[in-house]
């Protein structure tokens, strides 16, 4: 990265040439929405990047010199502010490269929390809003963006990647391809029996681990394991139906295992009117008897839930078709 660097300013101007050319080349910034805002581009809560600690790791930390880390910095702080209690992609620059094409950005946490990734899908549009590429950037290896932190990204969009080919100088625009707004349904049924604060705890733990709906997905995941009254467990799971249709879950199987994988219970739950709407998410918790963990005396804070594939299926109120959409 080094190179474009170095070559982006010439380093011959002034600096009040350099802020104009900053303005010029940074782009609209993208947010990911965890601050729960409808439209948080269109807030002025707002935190300027001077009040954002830039944090250099990986290639950038490794192979930047200390005029150019200055440089880097310099440009992080005449950037624009950014949303409050946001996280934030702005790209700073971009170019076509041999492999592909090139972005340079900075991932910026407005908020109070540490944000961690798995996979950030992005798209590259032209001035008409029409995709050239999309890609789902693989980020385990990116690590977490600390609570009021700035991270130098870059993101290479490889030319057999692309959908079409951009004209040459032809200037390309970054997206984030937020998933369907989630919204949390009320399930008619079984008792839930946790509280609201709970509940709002572990909506708010889904929305900063990117755990969204995603169109086409029907998933099952387990949030967490706690101790309950007279010895019960309690297994909270994230119900999210990227369907455009609803479900019905009639059965929910879950396995939990310690540390060293034994087992501890396996307990399936049959369950009525337990329905989450399409395009939406449940939260739900499920009490684990007694008597139906294997191994007394273990600390569920140290074992792991799992849930195989259950058995959803349509609502009465939907027309029936094959099932099969659980991966």
């Amino acid at each position: 990265m080094s190179w474009l660097l170095e070559n982006w300013f010439g380093g011959k101007e002034s600096l009040e040439q350099v802020r104009e050319e900053i303005k010029d080349y940074a782009q609209k910034e993208v947010y990911l929405g965890v601050s729960g805002l409808e439209n948080p581009e269109q807030s002025s809560n707002r935190v300027p990047p001077q009040e954002l600690f830039l944090a250099l790791h990986g290639p950038w930390e490794k192979k930047l010199e200390e005029n150019e880390a200055e440089f880097l910095q310099f440009v992080h702080d005449e950037l624009p502010p950014v949303v409050r209690d946001e996280v934030g992609i702005i790209s700073f620059f971009a170019a076509p490269t041999t492999q592909g094409y090139l972005v340079l950005t900075f991932i910026r946490n407005a908020g109070k929390r540490d944000v961690a990734f798995y996979k950030l899908p992005l798209s590259l549009v032209n001035a008409r809003g029409e995709v050239m590429a999309k890609k789902n950037f693989d980020m385990m290896k990116f690590g977490t963006v600390g609570d009021r932190t700035s991270r130098a990204a870059d993101f290479l969009f490889r030319w057999e990647e692309f959908r079409q080919i951009p004209e040459q100088g032809e200037p390309l625009f970054l997206r984030f391809d937020a998933p369907l707004r989630k919204k949390t349904t009320t399930a008619v049924g079984p008792t839930d029996t946790m509280d609201p604060k709970a509940l709002a705890h572990y909506e708010e733990r889904s929305a900063e681990q990117q755990m969204s709906v995603v169109p086409g997905e029907v998933k099952l995941d387990a949030l967490d394991i706690l101790p309950a009254d007279e010895g019960n467990w309690k297994v909270v799971v994230l119900f999210r139906n990227g369907l455009d249709k609803r479900l019905e879950f009639t059965e929910v199987p879950i396995q939990i295992r310690d540390q060293q994988g034994a087992e501890v219970a396996t307990i399936r739950f049959g369950l009525k009117n337990l329905r989450v709407d399409p395009n939406s998410s449940l939260i739900w918790g499920f009490d684990i008897p007694a008597e139906s963990i294997n191994k007394p005396g273990v600390n569920p804070a140290e074992c792991t839930a799992y849930i195989p594939d259950p058995e959803p299926k349509k609502s009465l109120r939907t027309k029936r078709r094959s099932r099969g959409m659980i991966q």
